[in-house]
């Protein structure tokens, strides 16, 4: 089981009307100086009417703990700047300073959404279905809501395949291909039983779903589901803090962009191949270098000895 699952539980059962959602997806890969890179998922959903919502549920396909998730309204919502970088639009951010709300408008200040964010309380894990469940209380009005969580751990583990390269030697040796495979409500990859859940309660329809892989500009997308829309420069000064992206004066980080529209369920799928140079990498082969040259200086001196006597004996 790959997918994740988005669905929600109604207040009033009798009432299981299917509700539109918008979902963000940003796929951050920091590289770090190693063969391990910052992984994490950045989950935004915005949702059009909560009166009857009595929990947002969110399905990963893998253990997770509460310091696996968490709510990141904090790392942004206080940069104005940042908020329009988010949505891509220039917004204007309104609180009163004592609610977990924020009034989002645009220029001309219309309403756009409210972006609630939430406290330890309003989030319950439950482990089942070979994976865990994180059931959200999230704010009841007939306007749009917005929330954004960050997952990390074992899950994102899960998303990655990596291989090397097997065309040569060498590239194999300093360079290394990955898949990433990322689903969301796909059905013929939730476990039944859940799935029998879920149909007692409200899935989800996917209004329109954008998904963002950042990644070093060092980094190539060599293969993908479908071409992307748009790739940009990320501009690490205003993401900095959002991410604490390292090297930030000397690393150049891409944000390839990729968008669906009215949808039951989506998959990503993303190759990209990048190198592993790194101090233990060029050690190792230098290392391996250095003993094939001292062998074949070995074996070239025994053969030079050998000729040397056979030469010699002729002679006499």
């Amino acid at each position: 089981m790959k997918s994740i699952a988005i669905w929600y539980t109604p207040l009033n059962p009798d009432d299981l009307t299917t509700k539109d959602v918008e979902l963000h997806f940003n796929f951050w890969k920091i590289p770090n100086g190693t063969n391990i890179h910052y992984k994490f998922l950045d989950i935004g959903i915005k949702l059009e009417n909560t009166e009857n919502v009595g929990a947002l549920n969110i399905y990963f396909p893998k253990l997770i703990t509460k310091s696996d998730f968490e709510d990141i309204v904090d790392k942004f919502i206080d940069k104005a700047d940042l908020v329009s970088a988010i949505f891509n639009e220039n917004y204007k951010v309104t609180s009163d300073g004592t609610s977990k709300s924020y009034e989002i408008t645009d220029s001309k200040n219309n309403f756009i959404f409210t972006i609630y964010k939430t406290s330890a309380s309003d989030l319950k894990y439950k482990n089942i279905y070979d994976g865990t469940v994180v059931s959200i209380s999230i704010l009841r009005q007939s306007k749009k809501s917005y929330y954004r969580f960050r997952i990390k751990g074992t899950y994102i583990d899960s998303l990655s395949t990596i291989s090397k390269p097997t065309n040569a030697i060498l590239e194999s040796a300093f360079s290394e291909i990955e898949m990433i495979d990322f689903r969301v409500n796909e059905i013929r990859d939730l476990n039944h039983d859940l799935l029998e859940q879920i149909r007692n309660e409200v899935f989800f329809k996917i209004k329109k779903q954008h998904f963002f892989f950042i990644c070093s500009n060092e980094e190539d997308v060599i293969g993908n589901h479908q071409p992307f829309s748009s790739c940009r420069n990320l501009e690490n000064y205003r993401w900095d803090n959002y991410v604490d992206l390292p090297n930030k004066e000397n690393n150049v980080y891409l944000a390839y962009h990729w968008k669906d529209e009215i949808k039951d369920n989506t998959s990503i799928l993303i190759k990209t191949k990048y190198e592993k140079n790194n101090w233990k990498t060029i050690t190792k082969y230098f290392f391996i270098g250095s003993i094939i040259a001292i062998l074949l200086a070995l074996l070239s001196n025994w053969l030079y000895d050998l000729l040397k006597g056979v030469l010699t004996l002729k002679c006499n």
